[in-house]
């Protein structure tokens, strides 16, 4: 983890720089508004252990004179330590009865909030020493363990363990689900440094899982790396690339199926997995139901739950315990009113599982083009809903969902509509509704889009009649409103069960001097362009809610609600919002919030930002272009001059002035032998840049 901030390239900071104005033209709202509220884009350690108290360093932007940082659980503490434009530093305080998985916090700033996550472990934990490149300079570390690191530009992180013939291990790195911007890898080595094994993706979201039968007593390696090189993140640097590494022979579960329960039944599940055999109860979510283990080995439970009547349907994480000790890793379940079965599996067209509705089937795509067929009889007119999780559940496969006649005419088919635009949330599973005009027998076929077969693909159908209704999501828990502005304030409306009439949508519980008006969601799906500019069609209809800022609005931080109504075959229906994770904020973290509040910040617009780089690399007696951008909002039409806050020994600043309209501007530095690297701001008028680092070119930079 070498210290000191990366130097960020030209091209590098337009990427950053698109990205921190997120209010265009077209969404009602005023054109090209900076976004200032706080930008956390990493976390290090990425999370603490039950019962521990540890100091951690928060990198992004935005966040200098950070009040404070709270989390959803009262059992959670953290103390402001120092912050300034990139980083925060904070003390946080673990309860001993938190459960393991991610918490919520938010850190709340003048210009904003911004809900992040923190992990919570159960093993005894370490942070990566470096140097440990290679085999020679490995980190010798003992298992069980947690390690906290970073994999920095061109850089491997390498532990040495010790293991005995007969142990089975897992290795599991936490980062993109954990809101790091870290694509990694592990690769297992021998004592020599022989290739064992190596995994990429194992979750959905790019993080890998890598468990290994130990054959031989001896040393060993595992290497943490980037899965591309050089690391790419948001603002690149690979400073930003944090990880935690969960490694020994532990419970772990990998799959439960049925991978739903029903709410007021008692029903029996089976989870797959390592080292289960000393686990002596399962417990879904935070204590709503207690499963008792009735048979336990090394691989397998059979667990008998009984899920209350009062839990509310949704997805929830199965927690598994031996004694006191909580498994460090978890896996999601779906709660229902539906009937759970298992696929038995009916492979073949010919001779499909029967089936009764409504009902909720699992199962697996165990191997290369599985595909499973249920049949079901239905009266003609008769609408039903085919819906999916699988990728909601943390799975890296893609399941297809199609509706047959008999004789083999596909009727109708759905993929997930995963669509690659970074600004969306992404599509997950899928989702179909078809209505039959003839009364009769049909077939329902799932299989994996590409054909992939895994013993973990696990897939969960839920077939039912078709109820029409719809659902409101708020696209993000904070907002930041400019005094004398309009902002738009981003929100999903998804039609279920053949909903097809227009909804409304507004904002109530306003704060004092913020007004806005309602909208109308129409029954279309809202189209967006994909990184490849393909027209690509979202699972929902976007809103952009217009919030009108009054000049003397009182600054501060508001909570707003969001309710939406629809009326269809006379029947009127209305939601309240889900507040979502806003997508890309905290990485690729998606659902819903823990403590379900949008906070609006009231503040200023500053009459000039800079958007400029986080640092310069300069040499005596060369000139160095320094290229930013400014954005007035100042309405004026002079020639904005740009110079240093206070004078820089050794450095001077040419061609600094910027004429009106222009918003990309390039300083000339030419530096002397006097130069001493530091830190600087530019000043234009009353504004002032974040803190730029004037660095000393080194010869390495020179030849490049």
């Amino acid at each position: 983890m070498p210290a000191g901030r990366s130097l960020i390239t030209l091209k590098t900071v337009s990427l950053a720089v698109s990205s921190l104005v997120v209010l265009a033209l077209g969404v009602r709202g005023d054109a090209n508004l900076p976004d200032l509220g706080p930008q956390v884009i990493s976390v290090f350690p990425l999370g603490a252990r039950q019962a521990e108290t540890l100091d951690v360093q928060i990198l992004g932007r935005n966040l200098n004179d950070t009040r404070d940082l709270t989390f959803a659980r009262e059992d959670i503490h953290a103390q402001v330590l120092s912050s300034d434009f990139f980083s925060v530093k904070a003390r946080i305080s673990v309860g001993p009865k938190v459960p393991v998985g991610l918490h919520d916090y938010r850190l709340r700033t003048p210009s904003g909030t911004h809900v992040g996550v923190f992990h919570v472990g159960s093993l005894p934990r370490l942070n990566e020493i470096e140097p440990n490149n290679d085999l020679k300079h490995a980190q010798a570390i003992t298992l069980p363990v947690m390690i906290d690191g970073v994999i920095e530009a061109d850089d491997y992180d390498v532990y040495r363990f010790h293991a005995e013939a007969g142990q089975t291990l897992i290795f599991d790195v936490m980062a993109t689900r954990a809101g790091s911007r870290l694509d990694s890898t592990i690769t297992l080595l021998d004592e020599h440094g022989a290739e064992l094994d190596f995994i990429d993706d194992y979750y959905i979201h790019k993080d890998p899982y890598l468990p290994f039968e130990v054959k031989k007593t001896g040393d060993y390696f595992v290497r943490i790396a980037a899965a591309t090189e050089p690391i790419t993140t948001l603002f690149d640097g690979g400073r930003y690339s944090s990880y935690r590494l969960v490694a020994g022979a532990v419970p772990h579960m990998l799959r439960v199926l049925p991978a739903g329960a029903r709410r007021g039944v008692t029903s029996d599940v089976k989870i797959a997995g390592l080292n289960l055999q000393k686990v002596d109860r399962v417990e879904l979510g935070d204590s709503l139901a207690e499963g008792k283990v009735v048979a336990a080995g090394e691989h397998s439970l059979t667990v008998r739950m009984s899920v209350p009547a009062g839990v509310a349907p949704g997805r929830y994480p199965l927690r598994a315990f031996s004694g006191s000790f909580e498994a460090p890793l978890q896996i999601q379940m779906v709660v229902s009113d539906l009937e759970e079965r298992l696929a038995t599996p009916a492979r073949a067209r010919e001779n499909p599982q029967p089936i009764n509705f409504p009902v909720a089937l699992s199962g697996v795509f165990d191997q290369k083009k599985a595909r499973d067929f249920f049949a079901f009889d239905v009266h003609a007119g008769e609408r039903l809903v085919f819906d999916v999780d699988s990728m909601k559940l943390g799975f890296l496969d893609d399941p297809l969902v199609a509706v047959y006649t008999t004789d083999g005419k596909l009727l109708a088919s759905h993929d997930d509509r995963l669509q690659q635009n970074g600004d969306e949330p992404p599509n997950l599973d899928s989702y179909l509704v078809y209505t039959f005009e003839k009364a009769g027998r049909y077939l329902a076929m799932i299989r994996d889009c590409a054909e992939r077969g895994n013993a973990n693909y696990v897939y969960r159908l839920a077939i039912y009649p078709a109820q029409a209704d719809f659902d409101l999501k708020s696209l993000t828990p904070e907002l930041t409103l400019y005094r004398g502005r309009t902002v738009p304030l981003p929100v999903r409306v998804r039609r279920f069960g053949g909903w097809s009439t227009p909804i409304e949508v507004w904002a109530e519980n306003l704060p004092p001097g913020i007004t806005s008006e309602k909208m109308t969601a129409e029954p279309k799906d809202t189209i967006v362009k994909d990184n490849c500019a393909l027209d690509r069609q979202l699972d929902g209809t976007n809103v952009r809610l217009p919030m009108h800022v009054a000049a003397d609005a009182p600054a501060g931080d508001y909570p707003i609600r969001l309710h939406a109504r629809g009326v269809m075959d006379g029947k009127v229906v209305e939601h309240t919002a889900e507040i979502l994770y806003w997508w890309e904020h905290v990485g690729k973290v998606t659902g819903a919030v823990e403590d379900q509040k949008l906070i609006a910040t009231v503040t200023d617009l500053p009459a000039i930002v800079f958007e400029a780089p986080e640092s310069v690399s300069i040499a005596p007696g060369k000139i160095v272009r320094l290229q930013f951008l400014v954005r007035r909002y100042d309405a004026g039409k002079s020639t904005l001059k740009i110079e240093p806050e206070t004078p820089v020994d050794g450095v001077t600043f040419e061609n600094n002035e910027v004429p009106p309209g222009k918003p990309n501007a390039e300083l000339k530095l030419a530096a002397t032998s006097s130069f001493k690297p530091g830190w600087i701001k530019l000043r234009a008028g009353s504004s002032v840049s974040p803190p730029i680092e004037l660095k000393a070119k080194t010869s390495q930079e020179d030849e490049q």
